[in-house]
Order: C-alpha cells, then structure tokens, then sequence
C-alpha cells in the first residue's frame, strides 16, 4: 500500500502546486492528521469492510468538508477506495515533497533538558551549514537517557554528541582491543 500511498500524495502535490495552493493543503493536511490521531477509531472505522461506502463518506464529508478542496477531494476518494487507512502514509510523502520543495527538513533534537531558542538557533545554524538546506524546523524532545549532549535526527540521519554515545563508543573500542 505504500507504494498507492505515495502515488496519491504526489498526485495532490502536482495538483496544489502548479494551483498555488501548496501551503494551504498543506495547513490543512496537518490539521487533518492531527484530527484523526486524536480519534484513534476513526482509522479503523475507516477500514472496516463491514462500514457502508456510502456511511464512510458521510463521515469524511461531515468531518473534513472545511478543508481546501483539492484535499477533500482526495479524502474522498481515498474513502470510495477503502483507502483511508493509507492517510497518514499519504500525509508523510506529501510533506517529504513539500519540504523538498522549500529545501527545508524535519529536525528531532534530543537533549537532557529543554533547549533554550538560542541554543536551538545555533545548533540549527550549524546543521544548516552541515546539511546545505535553506530551513530546519526543529523539534526539542527531552532524553534523560543520554546523560548529557545531544542526539540530532535529520532525515534518515543520526548525529550523536550525547555522552551515553561516547560511552557506548568507548566501549566498543575497548572490546575490540581486547579481543585482537
């Protein structure tokens, strides 16, 4: 189903981009995930052979009729195609083509407490010059397991200054020497 998720979330990028309406999908495309992550049914019902065609669609109608048009469109068709399960994997691809579009990531920032917007600033400066994209939007998770430092996620990528890493470096290390 990836493969259809991805599929329909180029199909809506083409459409809302050439329109000009990407940040507005987009907006509104958050706005809807975020809505059916907090009713965790709502995806099963959704999937559930057993639910009407025509009831799954009175729900997305009922609940996301004030969205962008482009995108309910696509909830609707999703939902004639017993496809919605696929939404947030549709979501996830859309905004991995949005972001390509500003030259921009997602950045998970782990430390052992809350960074200051001026620390966030300056290790995001940093990985602005490491990674060559125009804009980070960084995300703080706090990580007491690391003990201190830092553990950065972009991408597929993991930079990691925490001092568990070093640790656990360390100790390879030393295991490996010991062994030759």
């Amino acid at each position: 189903m990836a493969g259809s998720a991805q599929k329909y979330s180029q199909a809506l990028y083409s459409s809302v981009s050439e329109s000009g309406q990407l940040d507005e999908v987009k907006a509104d495309f958050d706005e809807v995930i975020k809505a059916v992550r907090e009713i965790p049914d709502f995806t099963e019902f959704m999937a559930n052979p057993k639910v009407a065609k025509n009831r799954r669609k009175e729900t997305v109608e009922q609940a996301f009729s004030g969205v962008v048009k482009p995108l309910y469109n696509l909830l609707l068709i999703l939902s004639d195609r017993n496809l919605l399960s696929e939404i947030e994997a549709v979501h996830t691809h859309f905004t991995e083509a949005y972001n390509a579009h500003y030259n921009q990531e997602h950045v998970v920032i782990e430390s052992v407490y809350e960074l200051s917007d001026e620390e966030i600033d300056s290790i995001g400066k940093v990985f602005i010059r490491k990674t060559g994209f125009s804009k980070l939007l960084i995300e703080n998770k706090i990580n007491e397991k690391l003990i201190g430092g830092l553990r950065v996620f972009i991408g597929t990528k993991v930079y990691d200054g925490s001092l568990r890493g070093q640790l656990a470096d360390l100790k390879t290390q030393f295991n490996e020497r010991t062994i030759s």
